[in-house]
């Protein structure tokens, strides 16, 4: 516990196999569910019928429990047959996330649907991936909203920027106008802060997620949005010898593989 809250320890996953394995290790809930497996190697983009019957089947051994649904968070280095990209000579720094569902609003339209029809079963949140300007926000917010109305959904649920860009972690303020939570997303967070490809073995020397700059980047998150819930879904969160010096940044949620759940709940007990 923290300030006498109990400090959830949720899972990432991307099929039925994690959650259920995040589920017999303990899991608070689903922390990051990628989407993306509904995706790859199709054709064409599935409809918000069969999207929602991927979902449910996925996330069925954690009924009952919260679960974060990360949007489609593809790009030029990972693409989809059908969707046309354009040559990009570094990926990293092109379309990726929340900027390629701008481009596609088709998408993102889907995804916004059969996230609000999940919501009549499961707890849901909805994370926001690669933000970089509060207008991102904005946008995923306004869509949001306006497909609740049209769908008569009252209750929507909670909205969260990932902080993985340098600039998001120093808009928190701004970002905080239009989101519920904020979640930190170490790995990236750590490649664009050191501009090191977390892939390139060249440069391995440089990605370093445990360096005090990241620290130091949701530490001034923290402080800049006060109250507003802080969660973490990169490696980071999986290496109980820094849980003390996370919790000190104001993490209150942790996200990690299955089966590290045990382990990241041992160190937070012991904090």
């Amino acid at each position: 516990t923290r300030k006498g809250a109990v400090i959830p320890v949720l899972a990432n996953v991307g099929c039925q196999e994690d959650t259920r394995a995040a589920v017999e290790n303990g899991a608070d809930g689903v922390g990051l569910y990628r989407i993306e497996q509904a995706y790859f190697g199709r054709l064409k983009p599935p409809g918000a019928e069969e999207l929602l019957e991927e979902m449910n089947r996925t996330l069925e051994p954690a009924k009952g429990k919260s679960v974060c649904v990360r949007l489609l968070d593809i790009g030029a280095d990972k693409p989809l047959p059908f969707l046309k990209f354009m040559a990009e000579s570094n990926p990293s720094l092109g379309r990726r996330g929340v900027r390629l569902l701008r481009e596609y609003p088709e998408l993102l339209n889907t995804q916004l649907r059969t996230i609000l029809k999940l919501s009549e079963e499961f707890d849901i949140r909805i994370l926001v991936p690669m933000v970089t300007l509060p207008d991102d926000m904005g946008m995923v917010r306004g869509r949001l909203e306006k497909i609740a109305s049209e769908m008569e959904v009252t209750s929507l649920p909670e909205l969260g920027a990932m902080i993985e860009t340098p600039a998001a972690a120093l808009s928190a303020g701004e970002l905080a106008a239009h989101s519920d939570f904020l979640s930190f997303g170490t790995n990236d967070l750590t490649q664009y802060t050191f501009a090191a490809d977390r892939e390139n073995a060249a440069v391995e020397c440089y990605f370093d997620d445990t360096a005090e700059a990241i620290f130091k980047l949701m530490r001034i998150t923290r402080d800049d949005v006060p109250g507003m819930p802080l969660s973490l879904c990169g490696e980071l969160a999986g290496h109980p010898e820094h849980t003390a010096r996370l919790l000190e940044c104001g993490i209150e949620t942790f996200s990690v593989a299955p089966p590290l759940i045990p382990g990241v709940k041992e160190a937070i007990r012991n904090v």
